[in-house]
C-alpha cells in the first residue's frame, strides 16, 4: 500500500467518525426513553421498638369439667317439676325439683280414679275426700344441689318413676371448670404446675389463672400437650365450651425487639410469618420472623436479628412484590 493510500483511509476514518459517534448516542438515546419508569408503592412503615416480654408460650383451648357432679334421686319415687335446663347457672343449696314417694303418689292416683268412676253423689262425695287427703298426705322431697355450677346434662323429665339412686341431672361445679389448653409438644417440657398464665376469650376481659395439670399424653406422635390452667377467680363464671387463648408465663421479664402485629402477613397453607422490611434504599424486602410474646398489639421477634429502628411496611404490604421501591406516606 502506498503512502498516499494510507493517507486517504485516514483522511475518511476521521470524517466518518463523527457520524458514527452521534448515530450510537442516537441510538443509546431512544432506548433509554422507552424503558419505563420503575412503579413506586405507596406504603405505611412503622419501625420495631424495644419492649419488655415476660418468657411466654401461647396456646388455643377451651373450658371444660375435671369432673361432672351427679344430682340423683335420694329414693325410689316419682319425678316432679324439674326447673333448670342445659347451660343454666345453679347456686350452692338451690333446689331443682321434687320427689314423691312411690307409696303417696300411688293413694292419689288410686283417689283420682275412684272420683272418675263415681257415678252417684255419695260415692263422689267420697271420692273427693280420698283425693283431698291423698293430697295433704302426698309426700314430697325437694331435690338440692350441694353445690354451685351450671347444668350439662338433663336426664329424667317430670313424670318419670326412678329407682333410687337414678340420676336426674348433672352439673360442672363452678370449682372444677378449667381451661384445657393445647399447648405445642416442642414446648410442653417448659410448662410446670403453678406457672402464671392469662386467659383471652372474645367478648370477654382476660382471666388470670395459673397451671393446675400437665396430662398425660395419649399417644407419642401427639402435636400437643394438654394443660389444665385454673382461674384465681370465680367470677365471671366461665362458658363451659367456650373457646380461647391462652399465655403461659415459662421465664422471666427480659427486653427484645418487637414488631408491630400489624406488619406480619400469615401464609394460609404453610403457616410462614413474614414482614416487609424497607432498606436504606427504600426498597421492600419480604423476610420470614420467628414470633415470641404478644404486648398491646406488638409481638416479641425472635428471629432474625434486627435493630430497634428498623422500619416495616403496615399499611399497603398485601400483594407488595420483593424489592419493590415504596414510599411512606406522610
Amino acid at each position: 500500500m502506498t503512502i498516499r493510500t494510507r493517507r486517504l483511509i485516514a483522511a475518511l476514518s476521521l470524517l466518518c467518525l463523527p457520524a458514527l459517534l452521534a448515530l450510537s448516542s442516537c441510538t443509546r438515546g431512544d432506548g433509554e426513553e422507552q424503558r419505563p419508569p420503575e412503579p413506586i408503592v405507596p406504603v405505611r412503615v412503622e419501625r420495631l421498638k424495644s419492649f419488655t416480654f415476660e418468657d411466654q408460650v401461647q396456646a388455643t383451648g377451651q373450658w371444660r369439667s375435671k369432673a361432672d357432679q351427679i344430682v340423683a334421686a335420694p329414693f325410689a319415687g316419682v319425678l316432679g317439676t324439674v326447673l333448670p335446663r342445659v347451660g343454666d347457672g345453679l347456686h350452692a343449696g338451690a333446689t331443682v325439683g321434687t320427689m314423691t314417694t312411690l307409696e303417696s303418689h300411688a293413694t292419689l292416683k288410686g283417689a283420682e280414679l275412684l272420683l272418675r268412676e263415681a257415678r252417684d253423689p255419695l260415692t263422689r262425695r267420697e271420692a273427693e275426700r280420698a283425693v283431698e287427703q291423698a293430697r295433704h298426705d302426698l309426700v314430697q322431697v325437694p331435690i338440692v344441689v350441694p353445690e354451685g355450677g351450671v347444668v350439662v346434662r338433663r336426664s329424667a323429665e317430670s313424670g318419670a318413676q326412678l329407682a333410687e339412686g337414678a340420676e336426674i341431672l348433672a352439673l360442672a361445679p363452678w370449682t372444677s371448670l378449667v381451661f384445657e389448653a393445647h399447648v405445642p409438644a416442642l414446648q410442653g417440657a417448659s410448662v410446670h404446675p403453678g406457672q402464671r398464665a392469662l386467659i383471652q376469650e372474645e367478648g370477654r376481659p382476660a382471666r388470670a389463672a395459673v397451671v393446675e395439670r400437665i396430662l398425660p399424653a395419649a399417644d407419642p406422635t401427639d402435636q400437643t400437650t394438654l394443660v389444665w390452667l385454673a382461674p384465681t377467680t370465680p367470677t365471671p363464671a366461665p362458658q363451659l365450651q367456650h373457646f380461647g387463648s391462652a399465655s403461659i408465663t415459662i421465664g422471666p421479664a427480659h427486653a427484645s425487639i418487637a414488631v408491630p402485629d400489624s406488619a406480619v402477613v400469615e401464609d394460609d397453607l404453610t403457616g410462614e410469618r413474614r414482614v416487609a422490611l424497607v432498606d436504606p434504599t427504600m426498597r421492600a424486602h419480604w423476610i420470614p420472623v420467628l414470633l415470641g410474646a404478644g404486648l398491646a398489639g406488638w409481638h416479641e421477634l425472635k428471629s432474625p436479628a434486627l435493630k430497634s429502628g428498623a422500619s416495616v411496611v403496615v399499611e399497603g404490604q398485601r400483594g407488595l412484590p420483593d424489592s419493590a421501591r415504596v414510599a411512606p406516606a406522610r
